[in-house]
């Protein structure tokens, strides 16, 4: 009888252990079906809009005359459609970006490089905890939260826009849209004072676009 009971005691311990088990069991499913709700979702994709921003492809008018700051010889270049034969953007930081715009492919410059071959230089800057976007950036205005500084690399040496107290403001570049390796905006910089050749006229106007 003593070893009846005994066993039935057993038994009962047994049940009401597993019952425990079950039941904990039961607790730490209800955390696993939590953890596979929202917070393990996939973040979601960064939309890339430079198709929308950038529907204008390179339509750019420059003008250089009468510049003879730093330049070996007199030089000119006019044209109302700079054609764009190779381009690069890179943005070195989340301050600065650089852009080269050249109307010359890179077997085309062989030997001096030609009158007509002309490469646009471009920096851009941000400050103030501001990042390279969309905005406009004013010429060499260093002190603002975006600035930028652009010159052209020709035959007879770097032409910039030169500026002397009393002048219109030299113009800036506006960029529409800018990411690690695409880049689109357009020019809107020109200075003339043709009696004073550290200024003379130079131009830049138009829209460029880099990446598709």
């Amino acid at each position: 009888m003593r070893n009846t009971s005994r066993i039935s005691f057993l038994f009962l311990i047994c049940l009401t252990m597993l019952s425990l088990t079950v039941a904990c069991g039961d607790k730490s499913g209800d955390k696993t079906d939590k953890k596979t709700g929202p917070d393990s979702a996939a973040t979601p994709e960064v939309k890339d809009d430079f198709a929308e921003k950038c529907k204008s492809g390179n339509a750019i008018s420059v003008t250089i005359k009468d510049y003879g700051y730093q330049m070996k010889g007199k030089y000119s270049f006019e044209t109302g459609n700079f054609e764009v034969k190779q381009s690069s953007w890179m943005m070195l930081n989340d301050s600065t970006a650089v852009m080269k715009l050249s109307n010359y492919t890179a077997e085309e410059l062989v030997g001096d490089r030609k009158d007509e071959q002309v490469d646009i230089l471009v920096k851009l800057s941000s400050k103030k905890g501001k990042k390279i976007e969309a905005g406009a950036y004013p010429y060499q205005k260093y002190e603002s939260d975006l600035s930028s500084g652009v010159n052209m690399i020709t035959s007879k040496g770097t032409v910039w826009f030169n500026w002397v107290a009393d002048m219109p403001e030299q113009g800036n570049v506006m960029i529409d849209y800018a990411s690690k390796d695409k880049a689109c905006g357009s020019f809107m910089l020109a200075v003339e004072k043709p009696g004073n050749d550290m200024i003379g006229t130079v131009r830049l106007n138009g829209t460029f676009k880099i990446g598709e």
